[in-house]
């Protein structure tokens, strides 16, 4: 199964970054809340760097597996890394996250829980070609993704303003982790964070956690009712990265009339992501003149 993830997970979509003039000496990393948050060009003049050394391979709907793929892609291909800044949301660590539309449910939950109950090997034939079936359609769309490569760097070097009409929905906080006694804490999901911490550690790359601002109105509602769900969630990454640097905040913008700052409750408007982005640059030689620590609750910060 792992060498059929690694396959699945082969993506051209960042063949730019060889092609450039510049290397990156800076890789952000996450889900929507990376791609849309992070403004390469911000940190970059922040930092007094050159444009492209800098870089976001950030996504949407992005899950812990396939930033430790697409981290892998840049690190075999670049040696010039130095820091890597990795968004973390509280949600993308639970098994519900994207279950129906990540490659690793295939062979891992809700699967696990038939193979419990059906003493047969039907179930893993079923499985098994539904493994390669995803498989044999991711290659199929990257051969014809190849053949209309554009080799140009994007003009924010892979970070992004995020569209309107893609604007979720301020979902009640609950809501994002599903049923929790069903779907939880993704011991995947946690394996292939320190994987990918261990990977940008041996790169001799230094691995930040950053906390993305959330909207006023879900953070109070998250602290108030999805306490538990933190500090499980935190528990769970202690023990699997160990002491680890953190940047940013969810509560950074989150105050009454935030609204002009976020598109919605998690994904900032172009204003909010150039001061975000101004943020983390300024913090950044703080953060990375401390020891690493232990995290507390995310919502603490």
């Amino acid at each position: 199964a792992r060498r059929l993830e690694k396959r699945y997970y082969e993506d051209s979509s960042y063949a730019w970054v060889n092609h450039q003039s510049a290397k990156p000496n800076i890789v952000i990393l996450g889900s929507s809340t990376a791609l849309f948050n992070l403004s390469s060009r911000e940190v970059c003049s922040k930092l007094d760097l050159k444009d492209g050394e800098v870089i976001n391979i950030g996504g949407n709907k992005r899950g812990p597996i396939e930033m430790y793929h697409f981290w892998n892609t840049i690190a075999q291909s670049s040696d010039s890394v130095r820091i890597v800044l990795m968004t973390v949301d509280p949600w993308i660590g639970y098994q519900s996250y994207d279950w129906v539309q990540e490659f690793p449910t295939l062979y891992w939950s809700p699967w696990q829980r038939l193979y419990a109950v059906v003493d047969s090997g039907f179930p893993r034939f079923v499985l098994s070609g539904m493994i390669v079936t995803e498989v044999f359609k991711k290659s199929v769309r990257q051969i014809l993704h190849s053949s209309t490569l554009n080799l140009d760097p994007p003009e924010d070097y892979g970070s992004e303003i995020m569209p309107l009409h893609v604007k979720k929905s301020s979902e009640h906080a609950r809501g994002y982790f599903g049923e929790t006694s069903v779907y939880p804490v993704s011991e995947l999901y946690m394996s292939r964070m320190a994987m990918l911490k261990r990977s940008v550690e041996k790169q001799g790359a230094k691995f930040i956690l950053v906390l993305p601002p959330k909207q006023k109105v879900w953070l109070d509602e998250f602290k108030s009712t999805c306490r538990e769900l933190d500090s499980d969630f935190v528990s769970h990454l202690n023990a699997v990265l160990g002491p680890t640097r953190v940047i940013g905040s969810f509560a950074q913008f989150s105050v009454k009339g935030d609204s002009a700052l976020f598109i919605d409750y998690a994904h900032l408007s172009a204003e909010g992501q150039r001061r975000f982005s101004d943020s983390i640059a300024v913090h950044l030689p703080e953060v990375l003149a401390s020891e690493p620590k232990y995290l507390n609750s995310l919502s603490s910060y």
